[in-house]
């Protein structure tokens, strides 16, 4: 997860020690971690976010399962995912328990949950009637329809425990695994997301794959007699998976065959879109230790990898960072997808700006991220429109993975704040964290963000787990104008039925549906259009990825059920189901 020192990566950024990894003792040159005190809280500015968690309904703690090893799994979870699983048009909440694969004694507590939204931003516990429980070692989740019949499919990730396909009936998950033949992927499974890759009109499979860890082969690490989790470079790198549909409620692997296998790296992060906005989906991996990985799709599921040439492999001193999250935005607002990229402590979160050509290049200091990513070790992210100005701000998830860390450190503590970016008029973020509610300036060991307009309030609010301890549900009550947004709920008929691949086109910004972002997570499908204290939406274009362009014009303020080529129908979230057509 770092490139700390010289030869033998530690995840640790302190002075000149020894570390002990298998009975055998290493030097290692380490650099001196320059982190400034904690500044005193701002006072409170308009943009404000509270923890609700227990108000809204939700009880839910992660297991990590620690143990005095610190293996590198009891730090990772977990995964969050939300979507619309009963098609009432709110959004659901899908929560990762945990665990670790091989322990005797696992905590009752790790087991996965669901938890459905009225539509106001209550939720209940629906866990035993939806068949939820979760495996060993849970990871991440990824969602979408796969078998194109209305209801919102479940792809869970693990170590040791492989994939698992819960297909949703509308009343209840059934695992079809085995049925679907995702098999052989017994090894180290992180983010993993739907799209439809070759073009064909049913949603295909990525699998992100992190490294071979065997814990009946492991050997704890050591520093100065002090328990670390190991490195990730003592670990061999693992193969990601392209899983293609068949169309038949089958998968084929088609790793090999598109390209995706033939060099691997530690992933941990997935984001997918149409970065060169040709028509099909592209795929962003964030790698820990090894060089990031950027695929180009000719539309055929062939996919090309142009990070190197692209200038998103690399941190912006050429350097090998520790990719934990991603996700795509125009920052900048030259009508190009920019990537984002978090990682380590003492290492920035990577803001590449796309120019023409599909060249990009690292602006994280320049737009005002930079130093303050440095203070933290950041994983889940995502970019989102806090205020309903219409562009869109940033969210990291931080906090170590060194539980003894402040024993070796007076500035770096394992709980840390999360970062709220606020993206300004000169296309330049300001970080106020600090100023934007106490609930954001609490310290958590945090890991997988995800945000949703959790109560109907037009509002994008928060969703974010923590390693070893509670979700947190982070409600906007922010003050600030402008407040309207449109809020689309997009599904297709002869595209895929999730419209995953799908942009919306405005005078002033472009949306996606995307399958995956953030880090083990997913994001709430529907497409959010701040409307920057306008009545409505002027003309809008809906591009579907079956080639069909929709134009519409005048939407209020609302949400809005869209099929592929109909007229747009307001509705209220949680107020009755919506068959599928």
């Amino acid at each position: 997860m770092n490139r700390i020192g010289k030869g033998l990566g530690l995840w640790v950024s302190l002075s000149l020690g020894v570390v002990s990894c298998g009975g055998e003792s290493v030097q290692v040159e380490q650099t001196a971690t320059s982190v400034p005190a904690p500044t005193a809280a701002k006072a409170d500015g308009p943009i404000s976010f509270r923890d609700e968690t227990s108000a809204r309904g939700i009880e839910f703690t992660h297991a990590a399962n620690r143990t005095e090893n610190r293996w590198i799994p009891e730090v990772m979870g977990a995964g969050i995912a939300i979507a619309d699983f009963n098609r009432d048009g709110a959004p659901d909440l899908y929560l990762v328990g945990g665990g670790v694969a091989g322990q005797t004694t696992r905590d009752p507590a790790a087991r996965d949950k669901l938890f459905m939204n009225d539509g106001r931003g209550q939720f209940s516990d629906v866990s035993e009637a939806w068949n939820v429980g979760g495996s060993d070692c849970g990871m991440g989740v990824a969602c979408g329809d796969y078998d194109n019949d209305g209801w919102t499919d479940l792809l869970l990730t693990s170590l040791g425990s492989g994939e698992r396909l819960l297909r949703n009936s509308g009343a209840g998950f059934k695992d079809v695994t085995v049925k679907a033949g995702l098999t052989g992927g017994d090894t180290w499974g992180a983010s993993a997301g739907f799209f439809d890759a070759d073009g064909d009109g049913d949603l295909d499979l990525y699998v992100v794959r992190y490294l071979a860890f065997d814990e009946d082969k492991a050997t704890p690490c050591w520093k100065n007699g002090r328990p670390i989790t190991c490195s990730p470079k003592l670990y061999d790198a693992l193969p990601d998976t392209l899983w293609i549909n068949q169309g038949d409620g089958t998968f084929q692997d088609g790793s090999a065959a598109s390209g995706v296998s033939a060099d691997p790296g530690k992933g941990l992060a997935l984001a997918l879109g149409d970065l060169d906005w040709d028509g099909d989906v592209d795929i962003y991996v964030a790698n820990d230790s090894t060089r990031n990985q950027l695929y180009m799709n000719n539309g055929k599921a062939v996919f090309k990898d142009r990070a190197t040439m692209s200038g998103v492999a690399y941190d912006e001193t050429g350097a090998v960072a520790a990719g934990m999250g991603a996700d795509f935005s125009d920052v900048d607002g030259n009508g190009t997808q920019d990537i984002v990229c978090s990682n380590f402590q003492d290492e920035t979160t990577n803001i590449y700006l796309q120019r023409p050509l599909g060249v990009y290049r690292d602006q994280s200091y320049a737009l005002g991220v930079g130093a303050s990513a440095r203070q933290r070790l950041s994983f889940g992210l995502d970019f989102f429109d806090v205020d309903n100005d219409g562009d869109e701000d940033l969210f990291v998830a931080n906090g170590h993975v060194e539980d003894n860390i402040a024993s070796v450190s007076n500035t770096i503590t394992f709980a840390q704040q999360d970062s709220l970016y606020l993206l300004g008029e000169d296309h330049r973020f300001t970080h106020i964290s600090d100023e934007s509610g106490a609930d954001l300036r609490r310290k958590d060991v945090t890991r997988a963000v995800a945000t949703a307009d959790f109560d109907g309030d037009g509002w994008l609010d928060l969703a974010v787990t923590t390693n070893d301890g509670p979700l947190r549900l982070l409600m906007n009550r922010s003050k600030a104008e402008p407040a309207g947004a449109v809020i689309l709920w997009l599904e297709g008929i002869e595209s895929n039925r999730s419209a995953i691949g799908a942009r919306v086109e405005t005078a002033k910004l472009r949306r996606e549906v995307r399958g995956a972002s953030s880090y083990l997570a997913h994001c709430d499908s529907r497409i959010h259009i701040g409307l920057a204290g306008e009545a409505k939406v002027g003309r809008m274009r809906v591009l579907w990825p079956s080639g069909l362009v929709q134009e519409l014009e005048g939407l209020e303020a609302g949400t809005y059920h869209l099929l592929e080529g109909k007229a747009p129908v307001a509705f209220t979230p949680g107020a009755g189901v919506i068959a599928p057509h």
